[in-house]
C-alpha cells in the first residue's frame, strides 16, 4: 500500500472526529466563547507504514462555523457549516469538491458535544439512535444506543462508556454484531470551563487482519481574542474548479 492511500485514510480520518462525532443553533452552554483554535497533530498506522498529518481546526459556537486548515502532507482547507454544508478545498490545483448532508454537519463534531453540553448522546439523537440498553461495568456506565430502522447506517448499535460522567470509549456494531471502530477519549482539559479530550485514539477494523490505529493530538488552545481569523475568514476563490467530491480524494500512488 503506498503513501497516497495513507494520506486518504488520515483524511478521512479527520473528517470522521471533526464531523462524525462526528447543526449548530443552540446556544453553547459557555455563551462568552465566541472562537477557539487547536492545533491538531494525527497520525495514523495502517499495514505497517506510518503518515503524520498536521494541521489546525477553527471553530465559531455562535454560527457553527468550523475550518480546518491541513498543512501537512498535503495542504487542504475543509469548510463546514451547522446546515451540513461541507467544501474542501486544494490550493495547489484551485479545485473544491463540494457535498452536502446532515452527516457533514458541525454539530455531529465532538467539539460542539462536549462545548454545548451533548455529550449524554455525542450528537447520536440528531441521527435518529435510540438509547436501548444501560450497564455498570466496574463503575464504567455503558450505553448502548441503536440505530433507526428506516436508515442505511453501518453502524446498527454505538456503545458509549462514561467514566465520572465523561465519555471515553465509542464502539460502533454493525449488522453482524461486529465491533468495527472504537474511539477512545483521553487528556481531558478545560475549555472555557469544560472538559474535553485532547487525545483521541481511532482504531478502525477492515477485517479479522487488517485495521489501522490513528491517534490524534490537539494542543495550543486559543480563545475568543487569542485566535487569529485569517482562516475563519477563507473564502475560496470564485474562480475555484468545482469537482466531484470521490475525485479529490484521488491520488496517484
Amino acid at each position: 500500500m503506498g503513501k497516497a492511500k495513507l494520506y486518504k485514510l488520515v483524511g478521512i480520518s479527520a473528517l470522521t472526529v471533526l464531523l462524525l462525532f462526528s447543526l449548530i443553533s443552540a446556544v453553547p452552554v459557555q455563551s462568552n466563547l465566541q472562537k477557539m483554535s487547536l492545533n491538531m497533530t494525527a497520525r495514523t498506522l495502517f499495514q505497517g507504514k506510518s503518515i503524520t498529518a498536521k494541521g489546525a481546526v477553527y471553530y465559531k459556537p455562535t454560527n457553527g462555523l468550523m475550518v480546518t486548515k491541513m498543512f501537512t502532507p498535503i495542504s487542504q482547507v475543509i469548510i463546514a457549516t451547522s446546515t451540513g454544508e461541507l467544501k474542501s478545498y486544494d490550493p495547489q490545483t484551485n479545485r473544491v469538491a463540494l457535498s452536502q448532508g446532515t452527516e457533514f454537519s458541525t454539530k455531529n463534531s465532538f467539539i460542539y458535544s462536549f462545548l454545548s453540553g451533548k455529550t449524554n448522546d455525542m450528537g447520536l439523537s440528531s441521527l435518529g439512535y435510540k438509547i436501548t440498553d444501560t450497564r455498570n461495568e466496574e463503575g464504567v456506565i455503558v450505553n448502548t444506543w441503536t440505530a433507526p430502522v428506516d436508515r442505511p447506517l453501518q453502524a446498527q448499535a454505538i456503545e458509549i462508556a462514561y467514566e465520572n460522567y465523561l465519555p471515553i470509549y465509542l464502539g460502533f456494531i454493525d449488522a453482524d454484531g461486529i465491533v468495527y471502530q472504537k474511539t477512545y477519549y483521553t487528556n481531558y482539559q478545560n475549555v472555557s470551563y469544560i472538559k474535553m479530550p485532547f487525545t483521541i485514539t481511532e482504531i478502525t477494523y477492515y477485517n479479522e487482519s487488517d485495521s489501522s490505529i490513528t491517534q490524534r493530538k490537539y494542543d495550543d488552545l486559543k480563545l475568543n481574542s487569542e485566535v487569529d481569523e485569517t482562516w475563519l475568514n477563507f473564502q475560496i476563490p470564485a474562480d475555484a474548479e468545482v469537482i466531484d467530491a470521490a475525485s479529490m480524494k484521488d491520488m496517484p500512488e
